[in-house]
């Protein structure tokens, strides 16, 4: 591979990377520019891979990335917070409280999609019947 093709694939691996980052700021003027709030602001197509596009993706990549890592970091801690507790009915109670969430955000998310009624129903049944027994595993369960 001679100097020439090197430099070449270097600015294409360049200019995917800066296209990747941009891609925030990109989607939201984008987007405003098809809005009426977008038009009544002044933004039209021309405004994407421009100075506020670029300024936008700056202050918007570092909040996607840690808005993407953060759930994980807390849930790594709680895990181990859960493993650390002295008494048995404490981690019981613990891990069950995942599995609350757990079906928490699968209702959440069947009731945003097009399902059978009878599908929605049953996940948000199986939350509530998970979460009583969640709250009575502290107050009457494992004592």
């Amino acid at each position: 591979m001679n100097n020439s093709e090197n430099i070449t694939s270097n600015d294409a691996l360049l200019q995917t990377i800066i296209e990747w980052l941009s891609l925030p700021g990109d989607y939201v003027i984008s987007t405003l520019a098809g809005m009426d709030i977008g038009a009544y602001l002044g933004f039209v197509e021309a405004d994407v891979d421009g100075f506020i596009s670029i300024a936008l993706s700056v202050i918007l990549t570092p909040i996607i990335i840690f808005l993407l890592i953060y759930p994980f970091k807390n849930l790594v801690d709680v895990v181990l917070h859960c493993a650390r507790h002295e008494l048995r009915k404490h981690r019981i109670k613990c891990k069950t409280g995942f599995a609350v969430l757990v079906l928490f955000l699968a209702a959440l998310v069947v009731k945003q999609y097009s399902v059978d009624s009878w599908i929605q129903d049953s996940v948000f049944g199986l939350f509530i019947a998970a979460w009583l027994l969640w709250f009575a595993q502290g107050r009457w369960l494992n004592k």
